[in-house]
């Protein structure tokens, strides 16, 4: 299956009437430090997107995606989540640009995982700077119930 007829498959939502933010560079966390990945190059084309997409699915995996269109970048995308509870990821179609929710790295710890995946198994090109600065990881605690 090519890349066009991929798309066409894919699940059709509303448009996205929310504010977005453009993604050039983000924050990251690794190995306590905090690492500034920047986008250096944009794929041809979103084969690999789809090919990751495939392998997921086979694995057993979620990844939600769909395409729909952005009121603000005025553009159609493809909309990648990787769970339920997620912010989105859009992948523009004319340019291959990134956009995410404005608000989503006030809750950084949920877009960064999501993020890298999706720039990495999507072919963009990362420059990965390590910088010397120690990083407070969030820890996701489990609620535990309270017995009445």
């Amino acid at each position: 299956m090519n890349v066009d007829a991929w798309l066409k498959s894919l699940q059709w939502i509303p448009p996205y009437p929310k504010v977005l933010m453009k993604v050039t560079e983000f924050t990251d966390i690794s190995k306590g430090r905090l690492v500034k990945v920047t986008i250096e190059e944009k794929p041809q084309d979103l084969s690999k997107l789809m090919e990751w997409a495939e392998y997921r699915k086979q694995i057993g995996k979620p990844l939600i995606i769909a395409r729909t269109y952005l009121m603000q970048a005025k553009t159609y995308a493809v909309m990648v989540k990787m769970h339920e509870d997620d912010y989105p990821v859009f992948i523009t179609l004319d340019n291959y640009d990134i956009y995410i929710k404005r608000m989503a790295f006030t809750k950084s710890h949920r877009i960064r995982t999501t993020l890298r995946y999706v720039l990495y198994y999507s072919g963009y090109k990362l420059k990965y700077k390590y910088l010397n600065v120690p990083a407070n990881r969030y820890i996701v605690t489990k609620q535990t119930t309270l017995s009445v």
